[in-house]
């Protein structure tokens, strides 16, 4: 195995192992504790930290250039949150929601960083996340009892993170820095809103299985094959066109059969297999700034639309065939703006 594939396959069960934390913690804290104020305010503020705080951590990442170092952290991070979960669960998801924003932009600059051409590395990183934390869900809302034993295979990871030869900063070409505000920023700014709308039909998917295991697992089986899948296809094939052509077969599947078991896990796979491509071309756009782009795919926009799953009046339309419709329309035209306006990969 080469090495950047063994660095996507390290920052990818770092990946899966953080969310596993992350989806435990939640859900052990919403059976164990009744004081549902509470419960929403640690959900809210692991989502703030977790998700928004990937651009500070990205922007911190890329000046100070310490990669080895922020991943270290990120799993020394993930040991201690599992610690203090049996202490004070609020203090574990605060100190997992640091972990989960570090581990996020380190793995997507390190596979930037190895290969910034290969989709197939951002589907390696991705696609155990979804997997960590449905499981991680499930399980944390049982009698489960052996969370502990987790550390055991983070010190693992911990070690080979530390051992391993790391992609260093130096190896990117030297190119005049671009600041967020340039030339291509609207094209990034039409990319996120890109992402939020795939991740917040997501969220309506998500929304609509939470009370059933087997769709659950569905969806997060379904999830990581399409972002695996999708990473490998895109570096085979023509990207644009097979954007084209899974974005549009998974809005018609997931609008025409979306209760129908096997039509739902084909259609989330497809959802999700431009995954490693949208965050490929960000990165691609601040070639200079990999954590900076990874924060800005994989937190800013999926905070933008996580948001509105806070508020009841998104819970009460989110099942509204023509809400979906619309988010469906809203979905295929901002991705179908991003395959026209983009540069040649």
């Amino acid at each position: 195995m080469s090495n950047k594939y063994k660095i996507a396959v390290l920052f990818g069960a770092g990946h899966g192992f953080n969310d596993f934390i992350a989806g435990y913690l939640l859900a052990h804290l919403s059976v164990q504790s009744a004081n549902w104020q509470l419960n929403t305010i640690a959900f809210l503020v692991y989502s703030v930290v977790a998700f928004g705080g990937q651009l500070p951590a990205g922007m911190m990442l890329d000046k100070i250039k310490r990669l080895r170092a922020f991943s270290l952290l990120s799993v020394f991070l993930m040991v201690l949150a599992i610690a203090l979960s049996y202490l004070n669960s609020y203090a574990a998801i605060l100190v997992s929601a640091f972990a989960s924003a570090l581990i996020h932009v380190c793995g997507g600059a390190a596979c930037s960083i190895s290969d910034n051409k290969s989709a197939t590395l951002a589907g390696i990183f991705t696609s155990p996340g979804v997997i960590g934390l449905i499981t991680g869900g499930i399980l944390g809302a049982t009698t489960f009892s052996y969370f502990y034993l987790l550390i055991l295979p983070l010190l693992l990871l911990l070690f080979l993170l530390a051992t391993s030869a790391m992609p260093s900063y130096a190896i990117i070409d030297e190119r005049k820095e671009e600041s967020l505000l340039d030339t291509h920023d609207f094209f990034m700014l039409m990319l996120l809103v890109a992402i939020a709308f795939r991740s917040l039909f997501w969220n309506v998917l998500h929304m609509m299985c939470f009370d059933n295991t087997q769709w659950l697992l569905g969806l997060g089986i379904s999830a990581a094959a399409g972002k695996l899948m999708g990473g490998y296809i895109a570096d085979k094939v023509d990207w644009k066109k097979f954007v084209f052509v899974s974005i549009l077969c998974s809005v018609l599947l997931l609008n025409a059969g979306k209760y129908y078991f096997p039509v739902f896990c084909v259609g989330v796979a497809l959802l999700q297999s431009a995954v490693p491509v949208t965050l490929l071309l960000m990165q691609n756009y601040m070639r200079n700034r990999p954590a900076t782009a990874s924060g800005l795919s994989l937190g800013a926009a999926i905070i933008i639309a996580g948001l509105p799953t806070y508020f009841e009046q998104f819970r009460l339309i989110q099942n509204n065939k023509f809400f979906v419709i619309l988010l469906s329309i809203a979905f295929f035209a901002s991705n179908l703006w991003i395959i026209k306006n983009s540069k040649t990969a």
